[in-house]
């Protein structure tokens, strides 16, 4: 996967480091910020851009299937 160009954390400004981090039944590369732990990859943004056009009832149905 292609790193996007994250420079700083989008909730304290802090710095990011791109690293792989691991689920239950899976793995996938994001960014943590190195102050306030904060996660991010590419689904995490997706969804946040998607809750901010007003989609939020979409993804809350979605999570129930």
């Amino acid at each position: 996967m292609d790193q996007l160009p994250l420079t700083k954390c989008p909730c304290c400004g802090g710095a990011l480091t791109y690293e792989k981090f691991y689920g239950h039944d899976e793995q996938f590369w994001g960014w943590k910020c190195l102050f306030c732990g904060e996660i991010l990859d590419p689904i995490i943004l997706a969804n946040r851009q998607l809750m901010k056009a007003g989609h939020e009832s979409t993804l809350r149905l979605a999570r129930r299937e």
